[in-house]
């Protein structure tokens, strides 16, 4: 047990850096690491409205009886939505409160930085939780490919990439399109399909760790330059 939870904390070592890098972004700004530390927190507690809301989904699911019919639904149905969707969504709905909060300053960068704050609280959660049915390698493997984080980071930049364009744009795809990814991964990871499309998932965990390499790099230049650093909405102020 012991070993585990030396395990556990390792794996906390590369969200963490991650969040810490994402709350100095702004040196000397107390509101916003104020701001961030919220949301982190937040974030860990993210797992009560996405079970309330899968317990939700999952009652209409139900209703409808169309797993009936298609058995393979219900599969479908458990990784697209009950996991998916409604840990994406609850994310960047966490995410957008602080967004809103600072609407008339928030830039490109801090966008994306609110919305994979989110994501790393739940993440530190998820990882607590499965802490207690899991094994060493998994452990290590979620810590090291922080997959939360990378589709936190991906939601917000797309949206900030819309807003951009358009200050009154639509956060569907910004969600829908992690979702897709996170709901392939969980897909392939069951029982009846992981021997065949298990190598999927991995490599969807790999190209995560790379994404969060990858904008780790781009975040550093980019709060150089004014188009990613200046207010999205400047009209709120």
């Amino acid at each position: 047990m012991l070993i585990l939870a030396g395990a556990l904390l390792v794996s906390f070592i590369f969200p963490i850096a991650l969040y810490l890098f994402l709350r100095s972004a702004h040196k000397g700004d107390e509101e916003y690491k104020k701001d961030c530390s919220r949301l982190l927190l937040h974030g860990l507690l993210l797992g009560f409205p996405v079970f309330g809301f899968s317990l939700l989904c999952n009652i209409v699911f139900r209703i409808t009886h169309i797993s009936d019919a298609f058995p393979f639904a219900e599969t479908v149905f458990k990784a697209f939505i009950l996991h998916a969707f409604s840990e994406e969504l609850m994310k960047y709905l966490l995410a957008r409160k602080t967004i809103r909060k600072n609407h008339s300053r928030v830039s490109f960068l801090d966008l994306m930085s609110f919305t994979a704050i989110s994501a790393i609280g739940f993440e530190l959660m998820e990882a607590v939780i499965y802490f207690f049915s899991t094994n060493i390698p998994q452990i290590l493997m979620r810590g090291i490919t922080n997959m939360h984080a990378a589709f936190g980071l991906t939601t917000g930049f797309i949206l900030a990439k819309k807003y951009k364009k358009n200050p009154k744009a639509s956060a569907a795809v910004a969600v829908l399109v992690p979702t897709l990814f996170h709901g392939v991964y969980d897909l392939c990871l069951d029982d009846a399909l992981v021997e065949r499309w298990g190598g999927l998932s991995l490599l969807i965990a790999i190209l995560c760790l790379i994404l969060t390499i990858a904008v780790y790099f781009f975040m550093a230049k980019a709060r150089k330059k004014e188009y990613y650093t200046q207010p999205l909405f400047p009209e709120a102020e």
